[in-house]
Parts: structure tokens; C-alpha cells; sequence
């Protein structure tokens, strides 16, 4: 899906929570933008699995029934305008007139590639739930992807169209996000718009 994808490490029967998501996000794209366009993308994937993680061989008399690995790729990017998710679903058109800016195009539809590689169906998101969460008080996991991109400088604006029910852009000193529910991304509809800028 994105070239140049090397670190991979996978947390099995426990995921660990990245400290800027909540349960629901623990999904999504980060993209660290340098001022000549290059940087860094990390893309964060929730699977479920038939394979047995590390703990497992450490615990006995238990026999498992439920996987679920959150897996961390990493890699580098020369020019952010020639990344692209799936098949051209998300594209980056960067401009520096008066103001540094940075355009997200995504498309939305029900066989997006890149959003069905970060995240299992909805029934399997509800049965790994139960893997996370032992105590039951979540009934589903990465319902949402968070998109975030790291600028350079201070981000002035980040905004999105069509807005939609829990489509939420916003921003936070250098960082500019973007929460995009899974079922709004796999259902038909206009292409979402991100526009970000900053200092």
C-alpha cells in the first residue's frame, strides 16, 4: 500500500495505546512533513490473528481463543505529493504561495484499500473489543482512523469538506488532525476535502 514501509512490530493479546489516541483511534496515518516536502509516515494497522504472541509461551494452563495485534509500519517519503493511499483513495497536493499549505484529497466509498488494510470489518472490530478490553466496557475498536500530520511550523488552519457526521478536523500547535469514522470512509460519498496551513 505505501512504499518504503520497513519497521514492523506487533502487540499481541494486549495492545499499548499511543498516548494522542483514544481506544476508538487507535488506528491511523501520521505523517511527520519536513520544510522541503520529504519526511516520515507511520501507518498503524489493528489485525486479528491465528498466531501466538510472545506472552503466550510464558502462560501456562491457558488455552487461547482471541488474537488481536496492532502493527506499527514506518517508513520515509522524498516528496509528500507522491505518496498516495491505495489506489490514488488519499493524495497529497502540497503548495507554497503566501503561505505554506497542504491539500488531502479522500475519496469515500465501500472497497477503499488503505481503510480496509488499517482495520478488520465491524463484526471482527466488536469480537476484538473483547481482547482489549477484558472488562467489557467497549463494545467496539477502531470505529475511527486518525489522520495527523506534524508541521514544520505552527499550524494556522485545518479544516475539511464536506463535513460529516464525526468527521472532525482540528489543530494543535504543530500538529493538525483529521478523525474519520470508518463507516462514513466506506460509504458512498464526495470526495472530503483537507486543507491544512500553517506558519
Amino acid at each position: 500500500m505505501i512504499a518504503a514501509m520497513r519497521q514492523t512490530c506487533s502487540l499481541t493479546t494486549v495492545m499499548l495505546l499511543l498516548a494522542s489516541c483514544s481506544d476508538t483511534e487507535l488506528v491511523g496515518i501520521h505523517v511527520a512533513l519536513r520544510k522541503d516536502g520529504s519526511g516520515t509516515l507511520t501507518a498503524r494497522a489493528l489485525h486479528s490473528t491465528n498466531l501466538a504472541g510472545a506472552a503466550e509461551s510464558q502462560l501456562k494452563g491457558v488455552e487461547w481463543q482471541a488474537r488481536a495485534n496492532l502493527v506499527s509500519s514506518q517508513g520515509g517519503f522524498q516528496s509528500i505529493a507522491a505518496v498516495e493511499l491505495g489506489n490514488r483513495e488519499v493524495r497529497f497536493a502540497p503548495s507554497n504561495d503566501d503561505q505554506p499549505r497542504l491539500r488531502v484529497f479522500l475519496l469515500r466509498n465501500k472497497d477503499l484499500a488503505w481503510v480496509k488494510a488499517l482495520v478488520p470489518d465491524e463484526a471482527t472490530r466488536k469480537s476484538l473489543a473483547k481482547v482489549h478490553d477484558p472488562n467489557s466496557k467497549q463494545r467496539e475498536i477502531a470505529d475511527a482512523i486518525r489522520f495527523e500530520i506534524r508541521l514544520p511550523d505552527q499550524v494556522v488552519s485545518s479544516g475539511v469538506v464536506p463535513t460529516g457526521r464525526g468527521i472532525e478536523a482540528a489543530h494543535e500547535q504543530s500538529r493538525a488532525y483529521l478523525v474519520l469514522p470508518v463507516a462514513a470512509m466506506l460509504t458512498e460519498g464526495d470526495e472530503l476535502i483537507w486543507d491544512i496551513s500553517w506558519k
